[in-house]
């Protein structure tokens, strides 16, 4: 059998790589004649192929899990460093899509896995990110192949990031440090993230977005750098250069920041654009989820659904990077709920993340509470338990707590979340904290009411308590509805007549030999 063969390339971010391996599983199992193959880094590959075996846990099916062939070209050298699994990944890439080109057998190298040979790809996905493997690709393939750009994140966030100043984005971020280093005589790096972090009191206007000042998209210190312009390298051309982008956003949430996308891209740049969100899996909000072994967190759930009731229990998680600076601002949230008797999880996956053994005991001993170092997400929010989540307002979680029917509380801290959570906020699909903002310019007014921080661990107990008392009164309740109204045009996106799998479909008619379902 000619299978059409589709290669995915992502960088070290799980959140990237997550909705393509729901996808990447949807696929197989409605199209026989499909095989993928996924280019992933080592310190994301246990975590892909546990997602894929979830998601055809009911397929059963040895033929489908070997059509997706999750593949790492090298082995790590040092561990919990990204950057340098970037550069690994370019440095490797050449051979190993050669070898893909060639349609040659490979092996993982990471745990030995030998993968037949299959056709050369049909369709080349990459990470907005990898840029210098888009142009090792081409001076292979051509244009024989189409490539095309995989896009995560908020919609407005990539207009803010990657788009033209008209629009209210940076423009070609990378020109801008090659030619003020080629000024004043230096170089790039020496550069750095000038015109990333550079504030102004300039007010910005996004697509879907009300009005922001350009310091409120950095509400807070962060325990580590991001090395935005060496990440962000080329991700400008990248967009230039492709056949066409997948955005892993829905119109139904997004809808005006995507037409400001297809405006720019389509219009302008002649891209094809396929709005393929949300991606979740098949079910994801009817039927329960996987505990994936987290028993602990199962019982907890089960007892707080006995004791306190439907939509009693609120997770808050930061994601796997991020953590509050500012422990303190943490502490007295968490003091707050369990004075309270709000019922919570804590999940502290990030590498930065800091509890004080004194904040355990006080959790433990609340009886209301319970820490984790990694949680099923998806199962946790589709619990009957579950009614809040408090959240860093990263577009992964957004979508599966929207997916659930679950509004949000939002603490952001950088990329897409800020803009993010205003528009939760905006649009009556969750509260965002305004107190527990630690950035350099916290305190200075926010354009849409002209507070600041006051920068003081009172106001942050102050606000959240009027929160947890908005969670539980009329302002709560109007917020779920909201959220609930959204979650059903979710669930409709890949449906037959969903505008996810129409999308979808017109791509896979225009380029690919497969039969649209």
């Amino acid at each position: 059998m000619a299978f059409t063969h589709i290669f995915f390339v992502t960088f070290p971010a799980w959140g990237h790589a997550k909705p393509f391996c729901i996808l990447a599983a949807r696929l197989v199992k409605e199209y026989p004649d499909v095989v993928l193959t996924l280019l992933l880094p080592p310190s994301i590959l246990k975590k892909a192929e546990d997602e894929v075996e979830e998601q055809l846990r009911e397929a059963a099916s040895e033929e489908m899990r070997k059509r997706i062939r999750i593949i790492t070209s090298f082995q790590m050298t040092q561990a919990g460093d990204p950057f340098a699994a970037i550069q690994q990944t370019i440095s490797t890439y050449p051979d190993f899509y050669t070898t893909i080109h060639d349609g040659k057998s490979v092996v993982c190298a990471t745990n030995g896995t030998v993968f037949e040979a299959v056709e050369p790809p049909s369709v080349v996905i990459m990470d907005l990110f990898t840029y210098p493997q888009l142009k090792f690709t081409k001076s292979i393939s051509g244009d024989k192949i189409p490539i095309f750009v995989w896009l995560t994140g908020k919609a407005a966030s990539l207009i803010r990031l990657f788009g033209p100043e008209s629009l209210g984005g940076f423009g070609d971020m990378t020109a801008k440090v090659e030619a003020e280093a080629a000024r004043l005589g230096v170089t790039p790096k020496e550069i750095g993230d000038k015109f990333y972090n550079e504030t102004t009191g300039k007010v910005i206007k996004l697509a879907g977005i009300p009005e922001m000042y350009d310091y409120e998209f950095f509400p807070q210190d962060l325990p580590f750098d991001i090395p935005v312009s060496e990440l962000f390298k080329g991700s400008y051309s990248f967009l230039q250069e492709c056949d066409g982008v997948f955005a892993v956003n829905t119109p139904d949430f997004e809808g005006e920041a995507i037409s400001a996308i297809r405006a720019w891209l389509t219009d302008d740049l002649k891209k094809e654009v396929y709005a393929v969100g949300p991606i979740l899996p098949l079910g994801y909000g009817v039927k329960g989820q996987s505990d994936r072994g987290a028993t602990d967190i199962k019982d907890f759930l089960d007892r707080m659904l006995e004791t306190h009731g439907k939509k009693s229990t609120m997770l808050i998680s930061f994601g796997t990077i991020f953590w509050p600076p500012n422990t303190a601002y943490l502490e007295e949230v968490i003091e707050c709920l369990i004075s309270m008797n709000f019922p919570f999880i804590l999940s502290h996956a990030s590498p930065f993340a800091k509890i004080s053994d004194v904040l355990k005991e006080k959790i433990r001993l609340s009886g209301i509470g319970i820490t984790t170092t990694w949680c099923p997400q998806q199962y946790i929010l589709g619990h009957e338990a579950t009614g809040w989540f408090l959240t860093h307002c990263g577009h992964n979680s957004i979508t599966e707590s929207i997916g659930s029917g679950v509004p949000m509380i939002a603490w952001p801290f950088n990329a897409d979340q800020p803009e993010g959570a205003y528009e939760l906020d905006n649009a009556g699909l969750g509260i965002e904290l305004l107190q527990v903002r630690t950035g350099e310019h916290a305190k200075k007014p926010l354009r849409r009411n002209g507070k600041g921080a006051a920068g003081t661990r009172e106001a942050v107990g102050a606000e959240i308590r009027d929160v947890v008392a908005s969670c539980r009164g009329e302002k709560g309740a109007q917020i779920r509805k909201n959220v609930e109204n959204i979650k059903n045009k979710f669930l409709g996106s890949w449906e037959t007549e969903g505008e996810a799998r129409k999308e979808f479909n017109r791509f896979l008619g225009k380029y690919t030999d497969l039969r649209v379902v």
